[in-house]
């Protein structure tokens, strides 16, 4: 009886989508294995590296991430769906030369002036060296051709990578790191490793799609504009998640201590091996929500439910198990030194599973470009919270604001996308309804 009602929903639910299961497991295996790799590699760095020189590695790197907010001026949610709906080969070979030669121009910009203010000492000598290695993990970063890779669906590859990145970064921290490294070791280790991910990332690229040809020839910049002012209200919406989402880390070192920043640094660094697994959900998902939503709104609806209370329920389980067993782990772990973060931790994990949620809901939006400019009013009511939140509270309470207010923060997004997206699919249904009448009508007539 049991096994005939497992067929049954296997068959109802399950078995004409094979292929996302098959990615989604391949994808989940490889990162779980990735996160193993990360999780390690991290906490011994840092124990040799202690808080203080561990959090002037993590300032560098969070004004990686600032910086980095220029090459959303092209927004991959916008190439995603400039992809997606490409009618030929050409046209998405063009699409690909134009964005990455874009990005390769921005970062050697900035790369340009972060090199005069390092060459003229106008920033603390604390930061001399790890400030230099600014310059390459920029261009690396900026570099990356990821959203390619999650637009056609090829996903599996970046699995692979998803285990080779953290392998390798973990390999060389067991290998050459012992306690008294310098600020900005693991800098270094980080910039070997992606120039080793790059050259894998294109070497792909190359084989798969046709990347022949001036980039820079006749109408480049004119489809530069186009794409620009396509993704302006995406643009803005990235700029005001980075401020709920990812400005905490380098406020917890301007408002409160390098220290704190270095203990705080290990937790978002356990959440960003997390984050690998959590961004299964747009790399597989958004692709395929696109050609749900060509099957109708009704459709699209109906899975986003199913998918939030699958992630709903996941996210209560993995936050409820992370509260008993982190506080006995961290410490043990990273060592007692960091330990007051054990607890910021938890409450990161839980602000990372509202994100697996929220992340259905606000995918259901930037199917439709209609919707950019309320998206962008939603990130930007949660960006005005968070930073004043963390205006105020940091300074007293250091890390624990910050992980507080990165909850309340999502919990708001997730709430905002509730609200528009039931007025979304009332409103798709109303207009349905409307159809219907009017053709019943004209078949009666």
């Amino acid at each position: 009886m049991i096994k005939n009602d497992l067929n049954f929903y296997w068959e109802k639910y399950f078995s004409h989508r094979k292929h996302l299961l098959n990615r989604a497991g391949i994808m989940a295996g490889a990162r779980i294995v990735g996160l193993a790799f990360g999780f390690f590699g991290s906490a011994w760095a840092a124990r040799c590296l202690g808080p203080r020189n561990f959090g002037i590695s993590g300032m560098v790197l969070g004004v990686v991430v600032q910086a980095s907010l220029v090459l959303g001026l092209m927004n991959e949610t916008v190439l995603i769906r400039e992809y997606k709906n490409a009618p030929d080969v050409e046209t998405k070979t063009r699409l690909v030369q134009v964005s990455m030669g874009f990005r390769l121009i921005a970062c050697l910009i900035i790369s340009l002036v972060a090199a005069i203010l390092l060459a003229f000492h106008m920033l603390p000598d604390d930061y001399h060296f790890a400030g230099w290695l600014f310059l390459p993990i920029m261009v690396l970063t900026g570099f990356q051709p990821l959203w390619v890779f999650q637009a056609a669906e090829r996903q599996h590859f970046q699995s692979l990578i998803a285990v080779i990145q953290p392998f390798l970064t973990a390999a060389l921290y067991f290998i050459f790191f012992k306690p008294g490294m310098s600020a900005g070791a693991d800098l270094a280790v980080k910039t070997t490793i992606l120039a080793i991910v790059i050259w894998i990332y294109w070497g792909a690229l190359f084989r798969w799609l046709p990347l022949k040809g001036k980039w820079f020839n006749k109408g480049y910049w004119d489809m530069v504009k186009s794409l620009i002012v396509r993704s302006r209200w995406m643009f803005a919406a990235g700029l005001a998640i980075n401020v709920y989402a990812l400005l905490d880390l380098p406020m917890v070192g301007w408002l409160y201590s390098l220290e704190e920043l270095g203990k705080y640094r290990t937790a978002v660094s356990i959440m960003g091996a997390a984050q690998s697994i959590f961004d299964i959900v747009p790399a597989i998902l958004y692709p395929r929500f696109l050609e749900w939503k060509k099957m109708g709104e009704e459709v699209l609806w109906r899975r986003q439910v199913k998918l939030a209370w699958v992630f709903s329920g996941l996210g209560a389980v993995g936050t409820i198990l992370a509260f008993l067993i982190m506080p006995t782990v961290y410490p043990f772990v990273f060592g007692p030194a960091f330990s007051r973060a054990a607890i910021p931790c938890v409450i990161l994990l839980g602000s990372k599973c509202l994100i697996m949620v929220t992340t259905i809901l606000y995918m259901g939006l930037v199917t439709d470009p209609r919707y950019d400019r309320k998206v962008f009013l939603i990130t930007l009511l949660t960006a005005i919270l968070s930073l004043t939140s963390n205006l105020i509270f940091i300074p007293k309470f250091g890390m624990y604001a910050a992980a507080v207010t990165n909850v309340a923060s999502e919990v708001l997004v997730l709430s905002l996308c509730i609200v528009v997206g039931l007025k979304k699919i009332a409103a798709s249904r109303a207009e349905a309804a409307r159809l219907s009448d009017f053709l019943t009508g004209g078949n009666e007539k």
